[in-house]
């Protein structure tokens, strides 16, 4: 199955220049990171980046609403959140070690910065989530 996101450059306050952005898939986090998560995973100038959108949340809408998402609402989402993301600062993808004071994100490195190994996992979990799913008109 294809999903559609264009890819976009987003203007961050750490970086000189735009951050070019593209989405390369979403799959479940079980398997390949052992995370109970949906995971989606973009390019972001080169390296791989991974949004995780916690399953746990995911049940409690179901539980609290009986509100299911496809798959792409869920890439919707994760895109937004990634944009809004590195506009308010996080920049630990692009310039290492410098990370906007005040953000709430979990960042880790995996495996070498070679291009191939990803670079940073942020992760969009319960009101963080449900906010964006009503802004963008899912919830």
């Amino acid at each position: 199955m294809s999903y559609t996101v264009t890819p976009f450059e987003v203007a961050s306050r750490l970086s000189p220049e735009p951050v070019k952005v593209r989405f390369v898939c979403l799959m479940p986090g079980i398997s390949p990171r052992h995370s109970d998560s949906i995971d989606c995973y973009f390019r972001v100038n080169g390296r791989r980046v991974v949004v995780a959108i916690s399953c746990a949340t995911l049940a409690e809408i179901w539980t609290d609403e009986k509100k299911t998402f496809r798959d792409q609402q869920l890439v919707d989402i994760a895109a937004e959140f990634l944009k809004r993301t590195l506009r308010n600062g996080f920049d630990d993808i692009v310039m290492p070690g410098r990370v906007a004071e005040g953000n709430l994100v979990c960042q880790r490195t995996f495996g070498e910065d070679d291009g191939e190994g990803t670079q940073a996992e942020l992760i969009v979990a319960g009101e963080e989530f449900r906010t964006l799913a009503r802004e963008l008109g899912y919830l």
